[in-house]
């Protein structure tokens, strides 16, 4: 075959794969939607300018919070029933109501149940302009340990994926290789509580993956213990500062003449010079991320809840994420909060394998009346408070509870049957509800979600395309979508439930 005759047949095959028929504009940055898949993007109306992810690690029982079936488990003392006499008892104690506000009715499953928000969801519940913007996701996976669920549900990837990275990475690469985008604060954090728990690789929310080292979110503990404000500003160097930023800046221009042919023209493309790079200039402007971390925001804040008083990790931790979140300058576009509760269980946060009455009323009522603090209500318009209209809330979990009981007081792991909550930012009332169903028989979810369309779902909420060989692909959508454009409207009409 002549070499012409060859180059026109390969051309007219790779168009046929779609590798040259939609080609990308030459400035399209990483995570931009191609043109071929724009009938499937949220409208820029919809779309979410920020995200505030609070994972509740450890395992949150849905049975109790957001996926409440009250007449389920009366006869053999499961689901709700499996220690009603206790939580009514709890709730009434606590002065969260009496045994007739123990539920709320939300809506209904996909298998026409009633769905209630149960007795710990309490503070969203009193909060209606928040729960009419609140999508219920049913969910599932089959990792029944801490070690294999956190990774799992942190990056959408299992352990041991080269591809296993935080969701902070992905965004922090994206807003950072937009036109203009460069700059020294972060896009992205994950902020972990400043108190000993067993990590259970709860660390995954902080991974990189096959990103490149600037796609890295700041990952910073949240206590008054905390040395990052020291450490940005850079006593160590002391009045040599200048000479320091000199003499690197002066290794990084001779690491550069190394990718040059004979030291001229561009260099050429190189992951480790690009990160090394980058670290110099955030380096350099480590007073710019000094100014974003004020040191009154790891001050400690002492709270209660339900007669406990403890230093309040989760007040903390939404405190600098509210700051970073509505900043005029510099807004953060995504923080990740792990939360572990005002009183964590000694298994680790919201892991009760006992005491699960105790520690739920505590500690996932005291996260989510915090939270909604710091969510503006109608009319009030604080610059300072979360606004539903720009920013979405999600809370995850590795897996739920058990719905029948472990020994006398606890709830064992249960990834066959678990809640994510999807609230405000394309979550408008139109779109409140529950995705997929659980079986009364067996608590398992059907049509569910998975961690991987988990991650999917957040990025396309903010208008990031979430299919490349860093994340992930056509495969990890379930509902036999045959390509990319079906995938990513399942994610878009199924998930987040906006349809155009």
């Amino acid at each position: 075959m002549k070499r012409r005759r060859f180059i026109k047949t390969l051309s007219a095959g790779a168009a046929g794969f779609g590798i040259l028929k939609y080609p990308r504009v030459a400035h399209a940055g990483w995570g931009d939607w191609p043109a071929d898949k724009i009938d499937a993007i949220l409208p820029d109306s919809r779309k979410a300018k920020n995200v505030l992810e609070v994972y509740m690690y450890g395992g949150v029982s849905a049975f109790d919070s957001f996926y409440c079936v009250p007449g389920w488990g009366t006869g053999d003392g499961t689901f709700l029933n499996a220690y009603r006499s206790d939580t009514e008892a709890r709730f009434q104690s606590c002065g969260f109501g009496d045994a007739s506000e123990l539920t709320e009715a939300f809506g209904d499953d996909e298998n026409g149940t009633t769905v209630h928000l149960g007795p710990w969801a309490i503070p969203l519940r009193q909060r209606p302009d928040i729960t009419d913007r609140m999508r219920i996701i049913t969910m599932r996976h089959d990792q029944l340990a801490h070690e294999g669920a956190n990774p799992l549900a942190l990056s959408g990837n299992r352990l041991g994926s080269p591809r296993l990275a935080g969701l902070g990475s992905s965004i922090q690469r994206y807003w950072l290789e937009q036109p203009g985008g460069l700059r020294a604060t972060p896009y992205a954090y994950v902020l972990y509580p400043g108190v000993e728990f067993a990590t259970d690789n709860v660390g995954a929310g902080s991974a990189v993956g096959l990103h490149p080292g600037n796609a890295t979110p700041l990952s910073l503990t949240v206590s008054a213990g905390s040395q990052i404000t020291q450490l940005l500003s850079r006593n160590g160097v002391g009045s040599d500062r200048a000479a320091f930023d000199s003499a690197m800046s002066h290794y990084e221009n001779a690491y550069q003449r190394q990718f040059r042919t004979g030291g001229k023209g561009a260099p050429t493309r190189s992951q480790s010079r690009s990160n090394f790079e980058f670290s110099n200039y955030a380096r350099r402007n480590a007073d710019a991320i000094q100014s974003v971390l004020d040191p009154s925001f790891f001050q400690s804040i002492s709270g209660s809840e339900c007669g406990t008083n403890a230093t309040d990790m989760p007040a903390m931790q939404l405190r600098l994420a509210t700051a970073l979140l509505t900043r005029s300058a510099d807004p953060a576009r995504y923080v990740q909060v792990i939360d572990g509760g005002i009183t964590p269980n000694p298994n680790a946060g919201h892991d009760t394998h006992d005491g699960h009455v105790d520690y739920a009323s505590r500690n996932v009522v005291h996260t989510l009346e915090e939270l909604a603090n710091r969510i503006n209500a109608p009319g009030e318009d604080d610059p300072d408070k979360l606004n539903l209209d720009e920013t979405m809330i999600v809370l995850t979990t590795e897996f739920g509870r058990t719905p029948d009981r472990q020994g006398t007081t606890g709830l064992n792991h249960w990834p066959q049957g678990y809640v994510s909550v999807f609230i405000g930012g394309p979550v408008t009332s139109a779109e409140r509800g529950i995705y997929g169903h659980i079986t009364e028989d067996q608590g398992i979810a059907q049509n569910w979600m998975t961690p991987a369309e988990n991650r999917m779902s957040i990025m396309a909420a903010m208008g990031i395309y979430p299919f490349s060989p860093e994340t992930f692909a056509v495969g990890d959508v379930l509902g036999g979508v045959a390509n990319e454009l079906e995938a990513a409207t399942r994610i878009r009409e199924q998930y987040l439930g906006v349809t155009l």
